[in-house]
């Protein structure tokens, strides 16, 4: 009977909260252009614009703009300003760090940079009661948490050099995400990053 009670619990949890998160990516009016955006992986987790490789080339430099927040429009929020704003500096590191690798990062534009534009479009924190309490029935913690994003890089001309519209969930193996809100949500954004800067790295590869 005892089994019995617990498993409609976790059943009645499930079905009210929804299981495990799923993050798409948006349209939110942020890009300059969505005209050119395509899936490029089978869940639909990331849409870019294929990469300019001629502007890109005439791209000595990045000039990274602040990191905008439209996820509490988009009506998916932080639950806290705390959080939103640890967020947002997650966001702006991985970006740094993710394009440094590829041209130098600056302060302020030149004749040949190139200024990229991101914006957090949503976020969900994982549910750390809820996850404690399946973990102490041994089903293990069930909800995760996430981020959507939108990413592009202009020339000095306005032109489109490469976009991205994405949404990731936390990695599985990050269990401290489970029971720590932000965790998934950062990330979700560092991989937000990290895919943009692959799809420019490989317009630049032999």
């Amino acid at each position: 009977m005892r089994f019995t009670s617990h498993s409609l619990i976790l059943a009645s949890i499930v079905c009210a909260l929804g299981g495990c998160v799923q993050m798409h990516p948006t349209r939110s009016g942020f890009l300059t252009d969505y005209g050119e955006l395509a899936p490029i992986d089978k869940r639909d987790r990331v849409r870019i614009t294929p990469v300019d490789a001629d502007a890109l080339a005439g791209i000595d430099s990045f000039c990274i703009e602040p990191v905008e927040w439209l996820a509490d429009a988009m009506g998916q929020p932080a639950t806290s300003e705390k959080r939103q704003v640890a967020m947002q500096d997650a966001f702006q590191s991985a970006l740094v760090e993710e394009l440094g690798k590829i041209r130098p990062i600056v302060e302020e534009p030149g004749p040949q940079t190139a200024v990229v534009r991101a914006a957090v479009t949503g976020v969900r924190e994982s549910r750390p009661w809820v996850n404690l309490f399946l973990s102490a029935q041994i089903a293990g913690p069930l909800f995760n948490g996430g981020a959507a994003a939108e990413i592009e890089v202009l020339a000095a001309d306005g032109r489109q050099i490469a976009a991205e519209s994405a949404g990731f969930t936390g990695h599985d193996w990050d269990v401290i995400g489970y029971f720590w809100g932000p965790n998934h949500p950062r990330s979700a954004l560092r991989q937000a990053a990290r895919r943009l800067a692959r799809e420019l790295e490989a317009c630049e590869s032999p």
